[in-house]
């Protein structure tokens, strides 16, 4: 209790009422009186002071429970972070042990690459040989196999092709006749239908690696025609392969106008006429177009005036040596 509020009980129980008609207290009942009135105030002090004491009582328990939630969920808070810094290092662990798989991945696929190529090396120069053995019966035929091969690059970067599809369309190419090894020399008409046998010979030779599936396409289809009336298997429309299509108009352009023991070389328009007349007979007529457009742009004339060039230079190389 404050002293004010001491004060205060004093003066109330000194100003307490007293009946005027009563007689005055002698010296005892004067200190018999405050005497009361002392106990009384202490009471009122000692309430007070209980009051004030249960007050602070709940305050501190109050504040025990506060700090009780406090220390809960600092404890809380102290594992979530010990669960996170786990997390945090299996995390990282995957991390690693992910950084080395890809690692791993990308040494087997420069493996897987080196390996590929090798085989792309080795397949070239398969085709190399059996072009030699190609060669062997016709001087012309290493020329004319050139041209094709750069017609059929021509026309299939003109339709938009990949450019690993064009080059192996364009080293297929040079097979399309390799079948003709097994062929006799000056057949006669009636003896077309063994003409007809280096398409099925030409696929046989090339076996059954996955290297020369291409090649072995355009060996057996570049006879077959759009209308379905070629040979062997009399296929049409889009049943024949897009690399046997292409090399199918190469193959006859080129023939055309170039000069054979048995027929003089048609103008490059000639050509380009009959090409163009065979679409949607013989021929894909989408390709035909762009063959088309390829001979309007210069392009076919510039092949064929490059490849007699080479031709030209490895002649007068092999006559020095």
């Amino acid at each position: 209790m404050s002293d004010d509020e001491t004060k205060n009980m004093v003066e109330t129980v000194d100003v307490s009422p007293r009946d005027p008609e009563a007689p005055q207290a002698t010296g005892g009942d004067v200190f018999r009186q405050l005497l009361h009135q002392a106990v009384r105030v202490a009471d009122m002090a000692n309430s007070q002071a209980m009051r004030m004491a249960l007050d602070f009582a709940k305050v501190y328990e109050r504040e025990q429970g506060v700090r009780k939630d406090f220390e809960s969920q600092l404890k809380q808070m102290t594992l979530m972070e010990k669960q996170a810094t786990r997390y945090a290092e299996d995390l990282a662990a995957m991390l690693r042990s992910e950084r080395e798989r890809r690692q791993e991945l990308e040494r087997a696929l420069e493996q897987e690459r080196i390996a590929s190529e090798e085989l792309r090396r080795t397949g070239l120069q398969g085709i190399s040989h059996l072009v030699l053995a190609a060669t062997i019966k016709d001087r012309t035929t290493g020329t004319h196999l050139q041209r094709v091969r750069r017609y059929v690059e021509a026309i299939a970067e003109r339709l938009g092709l990949p450019g690993e599809l064009v080059e192996e369309f364009g080293y297929s190419s040079v097979m399309h006749d390799v079948g003709k090894i097994h062929t006799p020399d000056h057949l006669s008409d009636a003896e077309f239908s063994v003409i007809k046998q280096h398409c099925i010979d030409g696929e046989k030779m090339l076996g059954t690696a996955r290297f020369f599936e291409t090649a072995r396409a355009i060996a057996r289809e570049h006879h077959e025609r759009w209308d379905g009336k070629g040979y062997p298997d009399g296929k049409k429309g889009e049943e024949i392969s897009l690399a046997a299509r292409i090399v199918s108009i190469a193959d006859v352009f080129d023939a055309l106008t170039s000069k054979r023991p048995y027929k003089e070389a048609w103008s490059a328009e000639a050509g380009l006429q009959a090409i163009e007349a065979g679409a949607g007979e013989r021929f894909d007529p989408e390709i035909v177009a762009g063959f088309v457009a390829l001979a309007q742009e210069g392009v076919l004339e510039r092949i064929s005036s490059e490849v007699a060039a080479s031709a030209d230079d490895e002649q007068l190389g092999s006559s020095a040596r």
